[in-house]
Parts: structure tokens; sequence; C-alpha cells
């Protein structure tokens, strides 16, 4: 079955790397569906690309031009190779182009139509991409019927064996309440605690506190999946509902920076490490997660993430920076104050400063009237001479 595919196409009001800026509210699209293509080998332009896939849907809302599609059929696994590495992203193709040149010498794009993207190694704008969904669920061949259904013999043995097992399995209390996966209404910032009984909350940073690594002031993201990427496990309650949740995980150190965000996830993936089950949100003071200590877990590694804070691992998926795992570390990089409460244990998060992550945005930058003053014609240049 084809692929479906999300993406971020280009950003409005902003300059892109050469010195472009699409005006916000100034652009259309051709008719859909429109062609996705593929740059093999870098070129000028977009030349010797081919069509990969199929832009369905197309948007135009708060700063970005978002679209989705599907994969054609036969194209050369290298591409989907590349997407999930990420190391290409999506160049938009546009015509029926108006511009002038701003007194920046920046090329102001008054009005312009999407016609289409090549996906290459080095887009325009730096935080765009092209992510593909996870694959759809084969049907599974059925086995035939039987005319009569057959039931197993055990042995008395057997029979007692298997009546030892379902015996052990958990009861309903001794599994969590669904209460301490919800939201408790935190009245301020609560460093990540750990009570006598198992359960897990608070903050593993604040929305408004500056990475003591990073130039600047870099601050953790928002979520806009609403941590879907975090949330990769399940949960049972003791009312016998499940909730998806992540892991808070005590062992291995964070992903390599340059890592794609799958192989980065799968950096994580040690059942063995895995400490506590929590399910995160954002609240009006920052990123708070709430669950338990999973009661598996190998008590040394417990003990290791009782004793120190917690740093966040971001990766670009979508466009948009998503948190994919929390790990313990030695230093963190957005601390946040120990509670004086009994039993807890005050937790930090960091940022891997390399994932792209941005500082803290101001308003959209202002758009630029278009004057006539000939900068038109100094545009219509540069435009030539910058390429496409």
């Amino acid at each position: 079955m084809a692929r479906t595919w999300s993406a971020v196409l280009a950003r409005t009001g902003v300059p892109t790397g050469d010195g472009r800026i699409l005006v916000e509210g100034a652009g259309t699209g051709r008719t859909l569906p429109l062609p996705i293509s593929w740059q093999e080998r870098s070129d000028n332009g977009h030349l010797g690309s081919i069509i990969v896939a199929r832009m369905e849907s197309l948007q135009f809302a708060n700063g970005m031009v978002t679209a989705t599609g599907t994969m054609l059929d036969d194209i050369p696994y290298k591409v989907i190779e590349e997407l999930e590495a990420g190391v290409i992203g999506p160049s938009v193709d546009l015509d029926d182009l108006e511009y002038v040149m701003d007194e920046m010498e920046r090329i102001v794009v008054t009005k312009w139509r999407v016609a289409g993207a090549t996906l290459v190694a080095i887009p325009a704008f730096s935080d765009v991409s092209l992510t593909l969904d996870p694959r759809p669920v084969e049907p599974m061949d059925m086995e035939p019927a039987v005319e009569e259904e057959q039931f197993p013999v055990y042995t008395p043995e057997q029979e007692a064996a298997w009546d030892a097992l379902y015996a052990s399995a958990a009861p309903a209390e001794a599994l969590p309440p669904a209460g301490w996966f919800s939201d408790p209404g935190f009245t301020e910032l609560t460093p990540l605690t750990v009570t006598e009984d198992g359960r897990v909350f608070g903050h593993i940073a604040a929305h408004d506190t500056c990475h003591v690594g990073l130039p600047g002031c870099v601050t953790a993201p928002y979520s806009a999946s609403g941590y879907a990427h975090f949330h990769v496990g399940a949960q049972r309650t003791q009312e016998g509902a499940t909730v998806p949740v992540g892991s808070l995980v005590t062992g291995p150190s964070h992903a390599a920076p340059g890592d794609p965000f799958r192989a980065a996830q799968q950096h994580y993936d040690d059942i063995a490490s895995a400490v506590a089950k929590v399910c995160a949100y954002d609240d009006e003071f920052g990123i708070a997660v709430t669950g338990w200590i999973n009661p598996y877990a190998d008590q040394a590694r417990v003990d290791q993430f009782m004793s120190l804070p917690v740093s966040g691992d971001w990766r670009p998926i979508g466009g948009e920076l998503e948190l994919i795992a929390v790990c313990s570390v030695n230093t963190p990089g957005f601390p946040v104050p120990r509670a004086r409460v009994a039993f807890s244990n005050g937790a930090q998060q960091s940022l891997i400063g390399t994932f792209g992550v941005t500082p803290v945005r101001g308003p959209v930058p202002e758009q630029v009237a278009p004057k006539d003053d000939g900068s038109a014609e100094r545009a219509r240049w540069a435009w030539q001479t910058r390429g496409h």
C-alpha cells in the first residue's frame, strides 16, 4: 500500500537562506493534485528531478505552507531511505510571481502560487520537512474455518501450570488508577516528584527557562502533536482503561545529534531502561508529566533515576520539534528547583542544541510593502542569479 505523508513546504514572513521572503497572505496554489519531485543529484535549480509523490491538500495558515499527499508506486527506494533519514526536504516550486527588492537587498515576493515541490538536499528554508506517515497495516490472511472446533486436552500437571500462570497476572488493584495519568492542575512550576506509593508527577522543563548550555535564550518547545511521538507505549489502569504513555529511562545516554528521529527513538527502545510510564502535556508553566514507577523496573535503575535529573530529546518531525524521549543525566539544561516535599526527586531537563531548537520566537517579521523605486528590476535580476 502507498505511503502517505505530511509536510511543511515553506514559511511566510521569514527570509530563506538566500534572502527571499514570501509575503503572508499573498500565496495561492494551482488546482490539486500537484507533483512532488525528487532530485537525486544536486544541480542548478531543480534540474534532473523525477516525480515521486502526489500532493492532495494544500494549506496556508500560521505563517506556514503545509501539505499532505501520497507517495507514488514503484519509486526508487532511495527516496524513502533519504526521507526516513531526514537528509532531504521539500523546496517549493512557485509560479505566477511578482516581487521587489527591499532596502536590505532581500527579494520580497508579493504574489506567488504553489505549483509543486521538489525534495532536495538543501531546501531554501532550513526548518521545512516532509514526513512519511506510519506504514498502513497489511491485511492478514485468515486461517480457513474448521468444520468442527477442536479443544486441546491437558494433563493435570499442565492444567495446574496454567492455573499458576493466570494467578500470577496482575490484579486490578496492582495497577495504577487512571487519575494518576490525568492533569492534576498544577498551580506552579513543580519539580519531578516520586511518592512512596510509586506515583510520578511534576514538570521536566519550564517554557520560560533558558537552556543553560546554548547561546541566547533557547527554551523548551511546545508539542504540536500533543506529544504523540513520545506516547508510543500503553498502560492499563485499575478501571480497565488503556492510556497512551511514554517512558522515563535510565541507562542510555542521549542519542547522537545527527540521528533522524526514528533512529533516535530506537536508541532509547530498551525495555530494561524504562523506570517510569507517564503522560506528557503542556500547561501554563512548562512540560508536565504524570504517571507511575514501572513495578518491573530494575531497582538499581530506579535508585539511579531518583538521584539524577532528567533531560529531554527533541527531533524535527513534520517541521516541528517533538519530544521523543526523556532520560536521566548528570547535568540538566533546564533547571527546575527541588520541591520541599517528602519522597521527592527534583528533576530538570536539557535540550540537545544541535537539533535545530529555536529561540523564543517573537512576532512574525513585518511584511515589506512593494516600492516603485526600481526595486522590482533589481529583484528580477537577483532572482535569476540566485536560481530557483
